[in-house]
C-alpha cells in the first residue's frame, strides 16, 4: 500500500466512525424506548467513543495535509443501514477482520509514528468491541433471542 493510498484508508476509517457513530447513537435511542438499556448504554458508549475517533482521524487527516472533502469523498461510499432489531444491529456491526484490516493499514503507516500509534490505540479498542459483540451474540444463541432482551432490561 504506497502512501496516498493509506491516506485514502485512513480517510475512509474517519468516514466509518463518523457514520457509525451516527448509527449507534439511533440504535440507543430506539433501544432505550423499548426498555433494553442495558444495551442502549452500550450503543451510546460506542457512538461516544466512535465519535471521538473520527475527530482524531479527521484532525490528524488535516495535520497531513489533508482536507475535509478528502473524508467527504469516503462517506459517500458508505451506507449505514439501522436496524430496529437489536439481533440485527449486533449481527450487522459484528466485523470480525476489522482488526486486520486495521493492523494493514497501521503497517503503511511505518514511517509515521503519531498516525501509526493512533491506529495501534484504535486496533485495541476494536478487540474489545468485537468482543462485546461476539459475547451478546453468544447469549442470544445459548439463552435464547426472547430471555436476552429480558437480560438487556
Amino acid at each position: 500500500m504506497n502512501k496516498q493510498e493509506a491516506l485514502k484508508g485512513f480517510a475512509y476509517l474517519g468516514a466509518v466512525w463518523f457514520g457509525n457513530s451516527k448509527q449507534h447513537f439511533a440504535f440507543s435511542a430506539y433501544d432505550r424506548l423499548n426498555g433494553w438499556n442495558k444495551l442502549a448504554d452500550k450503543w451510546k458508549e460506542e457512538a461516544e467513543e466512535e465519535w471521538d475517533e473520527a475527530e482524531e482521524v479527521l484532525n490528524r487527516l488535516v495535520e497531513l495535509g489533508c482536507k475535509p472533502a478528502d473524508l467527504q469523498e469516503a462517506m459517500k461510499t458508505i451506507e449505514f443501514p439501522f436496524y430496529d432489531d437489536p439481533k440485527q444491529q449486533i449481527e450487522s456491526d459484528y466485523q470480525p477482520d476489522a482488526v486486520k484490516q486495521l493492523s494493514e493499514l497501521a503497517e503503511a503507516f511505518n514511517d509515521d509514528y503519531p498516525t501509526k500509534k493512533l491506529i495501534e490505540k484504535w486496533i485495541d479498542g476494536e478487540k474489545d468491541h468485537m468482543a462485546w459483540e461476539a459475547q451478546y451474540l453468544y447469549l442470544i444463541d445459548k439463552i435464547g433471542y426472547d430471555n436476552f432482551l429480558m437480560a438487556m432490561m
